[in-house]
């Protein structure tokens, strides 16, 4: 007889399972700026106790329900039933999945269960606070019918107090995003200013090292200081940003230096865990 094909299983949290779910939670969200990478401890932390942020998975296991085929994580869906200020509401705060063929399966599926157990405990209306710009989450709550809320994109604000330090921070990133471009081998100097701070990029062949600023860089940029946390944190490309005289680039070919910059500050969406806002 032919092997029967696996089934998807959905079960809720039991203590243990925070190793194999900060793992996926990690995995998940490598690819999006804001979230903090967390421990198996802290992402176990944040849901001891219920609070304005999230549920408590130690009073309420289903808060945390777990796909799995054959007793593999393929995905978890964090939702609070007792949401702040929101009587009758229940709230999908979290939802991750493994890469995979059914990954877009496994989110649908998690998203109806939170669904049928909101209603299951009375409550009219799941609310997906999940990020806009993750697309597995957004096609999952579409085709579920979920209406999107008018959203402007939330506040950033940060602004960068020392420029060199994040970008020491920022080393293994740059080199890895060149290491994948084409411009992986280049080689070149490159100054980056905003009023009074200033850092010197060392590039050889994707291997990047911050410097005090060149004499003679081959490519020198100035952005204005609310600009530059923009470009930093990918939350605008450096088109825009260029298109909007909010950077200033000066070099001997003006459209390579955009297109190597726009490599080593894509743009990147956002994505922040309701358990881990303040």
């Amino acid at each position: 007889m032919p092997r029967a094909e696996p089934e998807l299983c959905l079960r809720s949290f039991r203590e243990g399972d925070e190793e194999a779910l900060c793992r996926l939670f990690n995995t998940y969200v490598a690819d999006f700026f804001g979230p903090i990478r967390l421990t198996a401890r802290e992402w176990r932390a944040q849901f001891k106790q219920q609070s304005w942020t999230g549920p408590s998975l130690t009073d309420d296991a289903e808060a945390c329900r777990i796909a799995e085929e054959d007793g593999k994580l393929l995905g978890y869906a964090i939702t609070d039933y007792e949401p702040n200020m929101l009587d009758g509401a229940a709230v999908l705060q979290e939802l991750c999945t493994a890469q995979g063929g059914n990954a877009d399966e496994v989110a649908r599926s998690l998203v109806a269960d939170a669904e049928r157990r909101a209603r299951e405990r009375g409550k009219f209306v799941l609310v997906a606070q999940l990020s806009p710009e993750d697309g597995r989450t957004s096609a999952a709550t579409d085709a579920r019918g979920f209406v999107s809320q008018l959203d402007d994109g939330g506040a950033f604000m940060a602004a960068i107090i020392g420029l060199p330090g994040l970008l020491e921070e920022m080393e293994l990133a740059l080199s890895s995003r060149l290491s994948g471009s084409v411009f992986s081998d280049w080689r070149g100097r490159l100054n980056i200013s905003s009023e009074d701070q200033s850092a010197g990029l060392d590039v050889k062949a994707a291997d990047v090292s911050i410097r005090p600023p060149f004499d003679s860089p081959d490519i020198s940029v100035a952005a204005e200081p609310d600009a530059l946390p923009l470009l930093l944190f990918g939350r605008e490309t450096v088109g825009e940003l260029y298109l909007q005289d909010c950077l200033s680039v000066d070099a001997s070919d003006a459209g390579e230096a955009l297109r190597l910059l726009d490599v080593l500050f894509p743009r990147a969406p956002i994505l922040l865990p309701r358990a881990q806002w303040w």
